[in-house]
């Protein structure tokens, strides 16, 4: 009886993991459309970005695979698969929020609550599980050049004063000066969330793990 429970629920995992695959490639398409319509706020997933529900399909998608290949168990990969998605959205949230820490503790006068630091701690935790599959990542010069570009639009969007679409302020004096700050975060918020996907995407070499799926070692 066990034996065949454990079938069962084999079979019955490897049907979720496919269907999890049809799920995010439809993810895909669904915020590439929503994209080039312009429509970057997907409303029924509680204002995510388009980017962000895109960027999510792809990294689970390919470190699923991976982890799966490195020989985790099929339940074990996706859930490392999802948490490894979640930690490029917590990497993500980090560097936001540091950035604005900086800004508060670079204003008159400086400014740094516990609140600030609990939020910092959470982060951290959220993505330690980049830890866990460290050994299956491979940060090559590919990955070190996308990772500077990354940093050099965040550089760009401080020294633009870090405009944000949601208001109006700055959190930096304008070093950059532009007529239309609201285009500019659009631009450098999603630009620079892009990058960081195709960073995480490229730890996972993904064109390795297509020529092995396809037999082509």
């Amino acid at each position: 009886m066990p034996t065949v429970l454990g079938e069962y629920a084999g079979k019955l995992m490897h049907w979720l993991v496919l269907s999890s695959y049809v799920a995010s490639l439809l993810a895909f398409a669904a915020a590439l459309v929503l994209t080039f319509q312009g429509q970057l706020w997907v409303g029924p997933l509680g204002d995510v970005s388009s980017i962000s529900v895109g960027s999510v399909a792809v990294i689970y998608s390919l470190s699923q695979y991976r982890f799966r290949v490195a020989g985790y168990t099929e339940m074990k990969s996706v859930v490392l698969g999802v948490l490894f998605a979640n930690a490029f959205l917590q990497c993500y949230e980090l560097a936001y929020g540091l950035t604005f820490g900086l800004s508060a503790a670079l204003g008159d006068p400086p400014t740094l609550t516990g609140s600030d630091v609990r939020t910092f701690i959470l982060w951290l935790v959220m993505i330690s599980p980049i830890l866990l599959v460290h050994e299956h990542l491979r940060f090559k010069r590919a990955s070190l050049a996308i990772l500077s570009l990354t940093g050099a639009v965040w550089v760009v969007w401080i020294l633009y004063g870090f405009p944000q679409y949601y208001y109006s302020g700055f959190a930096f004096a304008q070093i950059l000066k532009t007529s239309d700050p609201f285009h500019v975060s659009l631009w450098l918020n999603f630009g620079s969330k892009a990058l960081l996907a195709v960073f995480f995407v490229s730890l996972l070499e993904p064109m390795r793990a297509l020529k092995a799926a396809l037999g082509r070692r």
